[in-house]
């Protein structure tokens, strides 16, 4: 099952030692992306240009095992997070062709 992580980093002016504890964290992070991507978990990761944060894909065998690894990150505190399911593009056509065959076949008002 593969799903797209979406974490928008939560900014706050805090103290200099509380900063660098969540530096720490950001970086355990990235550790752990790389330990990811080792098992075939991790499909890619992106960081945002634009602000802190980025994406990440996941290739995971279940809903639990996503939410085991994400609740687990040490960013989680840290982030704004957004997951969304993905599927492959080729499942989508093959719907809109059903989907097309279905509308053709459908009686409309005025149609005869």
């Amino acid at each position: 099952m593969l799903f797209l992580v979406i974490d928008t980093v939560k900014l706050e002016f805090v103290e200099p030692g509380v900063a660098v504890a969540q530096m720490k964290m950001l970086q355990q992070t990235f550790e752990t992306y790389q330990e990811l991507k080792g098992q075939g978990k991790l499909k890619f990761a992106y960081a945002f240009a634009d602000a802190p944060g980025g994406i990440i894909v996941l290739d995971v065998a279940s809903n639990e095992e996503l939410q085991q690894l994400l609740f687990l990150m040490p960013s989680m505190p840290l982030v704004k997070r957004t997951v969304r399911p993905l599927t492959e593009m080729k499942s989508v056509e093959g719907l809109v062709s059903e989907l097309e065959s279905i509308v053709s076949s459908m009686s409309w008002p005025g149609k005869s």
